[in-house]
Order: structure tokens, then sequence, then C-alpha cells
């Protein structure tokens, strides 16, 4: 693929771990220096070696040629570009979870599963926000997108929810609150779920109950 060579991609990668110790986002970072160079591959190569990530691995996530990729942006759409490479985790570095934050990916996993199907994209930002440890923010995003109408287990998925938002309630240092509020939400879309199983439940009590009866003393002719 077309390259400026190693020397300017040294003084890519230089600028790159400036302007990342300084705060700026991976993606700005691959956006201001994509400006400086024609080839934009070149900027996605500085900041991901920066953040130590090899070659092979960021192809991988880019799913696609790179001269492809640039092809489909004009000159001046250098920021979308280093957007679109954020949207397509390009530039995340997974973190490690411990034991309590490894619960909570399984609880909402198991809440994904009982939703009744998860279009790839969700499913892939949702994968994403897991390694990145953003398990308060998949655990909103769920609870406010809900299952499906076709979802034959909706009992299932508002459980799954709720044992994951307590999990993330008990460590929450969010002054907002918001955890808590979603997670109040969750427990009462339970409520309402198991419903309906209680009632046949009751009405299959009932039916025993009369049956057991029915036999206990049967009709005299």
């Amino acid at each position: 693929m077309p390259s400026g060579g190693s020397e300017v991609i040294d003084a890519l990668r230089a600028a790159a771990g400036e302007r990342l110790r300084e705060g700026a986002t991976p993606a700005a970072v691959c956006g201001e220096l994509a400006a400086q160079t024609p080839w934009w591959w070149d900027a996605v190569l500085a900041v991901g070696q920066t953040l130590g990530l090899p070659e092979s691995e960021l192809l991988r996530r880019l799913h696609g040629e790179p001269d492809r990729v640039q092809g489909e942006f004009r000159p001046g759409e250098e920021d979308l570009y280093g957007e679109l490479m954020e949207t397509l985790g390009v530039f995340d570095v997974a973190k490690q979870l411990d034991e309590r934050e490894l619960l909570i990916v399984e609880q909402l996993r198991s809440a994904m599963g009982a939703m009744g199907g998860v279009a790839s994209g969700r499913a892939l930002g949702l994968s994403r926000r897991f390694a990145l440890r953003e398990l308060a923010s998949a655990f909103r995003s769920l609870a406010h997108s809900g299952p499906r109408a076709t979802c034959r287990r909706p009992a299932e998925f508002w459980e799954a929810l709720v044992r994951a938002g307590e999990l993330l309630e008990s460590e929450e240092r969010n002054e907002d609150g918001t955890v808590a509020h979603t997670l109040e939400e969750c427990r009462a879309h339970l409520a309402r779920s198991m419903r309906p199983q209680r009632i046949h439940a009751e009405a299959d009590e009932k039916r025993q109950r009369d049956q057991h009866a029915e036999h206990s003393h049967p009709h005299r002719s």
C-alpha cells in the first residue's frame, strides 16, 4: 500500500505520542495527522503503534483495504476518517477486567442472549464497551432498548439486567445515580414480565388442587 516511508511514519508517531499525552483522543490525533500526509494510513499506523497495536491488528480491525477506505473520503475530511477508525474500534486497547466486572459482563451477555436477537453492528458496539470497561454504558444501552417484540424470554432478559445493575450499583461513583435509576426501571420491567408467569402458575396450581379434590372425593352413585 502507498506510504510516505519509515521516516514519515516515525515523525507522525512522535507527534501522535505528544498529542496523546496531552489528552487528545486517538480519533482526533488520527485526523490531525492525516491532514499532514497524502497517505492517511500512515496516520493510523502512527497512532496505533503509539498505543502498542501492530499493523497486522490494525488491518484486521479495519475490515478493508486502506486505499479503498481512504478513497471514500475527500480532502478536508480527515477528521471524519479518524472518527471512522474510532467507530470500527481500530484504536481500542482492551482493559483488564476484575472479577466483579467479569460477572457483570456475563450477566450483560446473558441479557443479549435472551433479548430475541442482536444486530451485528449493535453486538460489535457492545463488545467494544465490554473490552473498554464501559460496563455502565452497556447496561444503560441494553435497558433502554429492551427485548425485541418477538422475544420469548423477557423475564430472563430483565432478570439478567437486574443482576448486572446490582453489581454495578455496588460501586457506582457517578453522582447522578444513573445506574441506580436504570436499575429501578429494570426491576419494574421484571415485575411486569413475571406477572403472566405467576398467573399461569396460579392457574396450574388451582387445576392440580381441583384434580386432587376430585380424586380424593369421587362422586357417589
